[in-house]
């Protein structure tokens, strides 16, 4: 009987009833302003301009198609209607909840949104909308990329329907009075133009190839787990003098490759030249990045284009090497975890900060596209990276723009770190090069060139980094990748074992050495063993409680360790992250 009573005088509310909730819903509208307007500077909605700019300002390669401004310029406007009068009765919503709102929209339900208001227009091209929209649909079969995602759509649609309907392209109109952080960040993370300072530092070792003896290579950079750029290493390789657009699209017909991003909800299928005319157009803030572990069995002919060179211009990564290059190999083809990949990307694409699985050292090869790279040392976490104490998890910026844009000046105070051995490493490295990447060390790409960027790497265990393989592979199971996703592949529970029973078959005395280093610790800073003592004390702000904040006020994404097996897995999580894995 209450609750009718209640229910019955909704309809007549009282004059001063009205009252007040007109003034919750302005309470409200003046909350999510606030958090609008937090969104501002330092913060994922608007990433702090860089100051290492060269004295010339931050250039972008082109203006805000629909004329979004950043938020602070509605104190230079005379109102903000265009949104209030634009969202109606969702206005209380910050732009991100709208935007959040508008992913449970399908293609039509988008493009009707777009009809209803300036500001709407604006958000439902909001291009990640329709790069979901258009991955969910289409992604598991295939498409070809034109010019924007919205454009891709539509011509997949229309071809998928087999309609004579002739294809417009869509073209942009800028609104006045469009003010959003949201809107304008995306764009800026993707627009922003390369400066020449955040390229200048060159501090990488390097050596002549037809100078870097085998046993120099070892004892000065391998043994010591530091970076080195071998000049001139690849410039003999077939891959190097073949492989272009041209080439690639003949080699692999009939062949899809698996395309991921950090910030997509869904992996894309393409073939070859599907994804370099993708790499052509595609301007993007965490572009589909090409990483393939099957290229070898699949496209046998791209193998033979550098293995055969690989044994006489780089001695030191040749697979059957005296010196137990390869010791994973041991375990069999197929029942080793995943370590070969061909990585392609367009400009700007890449890979955000990250440690090599497995305690794994590593060799990358550009064969087209230079790439530019940061190292910080094992245990020196980049600014804005926040592993969790074991490792598992990583908090850390959605995309190498919105890295390069939040926190370039944190890493420029780092170059200066008193303590020599905590500074980073930084280089470009070009075609013709190889690089080796020493386990434990926390790197970052950002592909430089136009079109389509091609590299090879390779991940190795030899008797350098075996200790820390044995700890790691004892202690850290969850963070074990590779292997989970194929079933004739040795699992995580068991591979430890196999690998110290294949090397006491080959290798009996270099394994007694690396179980009695590996018994004393890990040799590298990048682990610690994490030790149960009780209860601790509680400080004022914990590491991972930081990495909580960060996460909570900028929305970065979440890195997670754990491996699942094959190409990089992403799956959407709350609050703007996502979980990735070198699977």
């Amino acid at each position: 009987m209450v609750a009718s009573k209640r229910i019955s005088g909704v309809g007549h509310s009282s004059s001063q009833d009205k009252k007040r909730a007109k003034r919750r819903i302005q309470e409200i509208e003046k909350e999510a302003a606030i958090r609008t307007l937090n969104g501002n500077g330092q913060s994922p909605n608007l990433p702090p301009l860089p100051k290492e700019d060269d004295g010339k300002g931050l250039g972008t390669l082109f203006s805000h198609p629909y004329g979004a401004l950043p938020f602070g310029n509605i104190f230079l406007a005379s109102s903000d209607a265009v949104r209030h009068n634009g969202l109606g009765d969702i206005r209380p919503l910050n732009d991100e909840q709208v935007l959040s709102v508008m992913q449970f929209l399908d293609a039509e339900a988008l493009a009707r949104t777009a009809e209803t208001s300036r500001f709407l227009y604006v958000a439902a091209h909001h291009d990640e909308l329709w790069r979901d929209v258009t991955l969910r649909k289409y992604g598991s079969n295939g498409f070809d990329f034109k010019a924007s995602w919205k454009d891709t759509y539509s011509l997949t649609q229309l071809k998928t329907d087999k309609n004579e309907i002739e294809f417009i392209p869509h073209k942009p109109i800028a609104m006045k009075g469009i003010y959003s952080d949201t809107f304008f960040r995306s764009w800026l993370c993707r627009s922003f133009a390369l400066q020449e300072s955040w390229l200048a530092v060159e501090n990488v070792c390097t050596e002549k190839s037809d100078e870097l003896t085998l046993d120099k290579f070892l004892t000065d950079y391998e043994e010591k787990n530091i970076p080195l750029i071998v000049k001139g290493a690849t410039s003999s390789w077939p891959a190097s003098k073949k492989w272009n657009k041209s080439y690639l699209t003949k080699e692999t017909q009939g062949v899809t490759f698996r395309a991921t991003s950090g910030a997509a909800p869904l992996p894309a299928k393409f073939n070859m030249k599907s994804y370099a005319d993708y790499c052509d157009s595609a301007t993007e803030e965490a572009p589909l990045y090409l990483f393939d572990r099957t290229f070898s069995q699949t496209c046998p002919k791209l193998l033979s284009d550098f293995a055969g060179s690989l044994k006489s211009s780089c001695p030191f990564f040749d697979d059957d090497a005296a010196h137990g290059h390869d010791l994973f190999s041991l375990l069999g083809n197929g029942k080793r975890p995943d370590h070969r990949w061909i990585i392609i990307g367009p400009k700007r694409s890449g890979s955000s900060f990250h440690i090599d699985p497995n305690a794994t050292h590593a060799w990358n090869a550009p064969i087209k596209g230079s790439k530019r790279w940061i190292f910080y040392p094992p245990g020196v976490s980049p600014p804005g990276v926040y592993p969790s104490p074991s490792g598992d998890d990583v908090i850390m910026p959605i995309s190498l723009g919105e890295w390069y844009l939040s926190h370039w000046n944190d890493h420029v105070k780092q170059r200066k770190n008193p303590v020599k051995s905590k500074r980073p490493l930084e280089c470009t490295v070009h075609p013709g090069d190889i690089l080796f990447v020493p386990h434990g060390w926390w790197h970052c790409v950002l592909n430089l060139d136009d079109g389509m960027s091609i590299a090879l790497t390779q991940n190795y265990v030899s008797a350098s980094n075996l200790p820390d393989v044995l700890r790691f592979l004892k202690t850290r199971n969850q963070q074990i990748s590779g292997c989970r996703d194929r079933a004739d592949a040795i699992q995580p529970d068991k591979i430890l074992d196999k690998l110290k029973e294949r090397l006491q078959e080959k290798h009996p005395d270099l394994l007694k050495k690396a179980q009695h280093v590996a018994e004393e610790g890990w040799q590298c800073a990048a682990w610690a063993d994490i030790e149960d003592n009780g209860p601790k004390k509680k400080t004022k702000t914990s590491v991972l409680e930081r990495a909580r904040m960060f996460s909570e006020n900028t929305g970065s994404s979440t890195l997670s360790e754990e491996k699942k097996d094959g190409d990089e897995a992403l799956n959407r999580q709350g609050n703007g992250g996502f979980s990735f894995s070198f699977l």
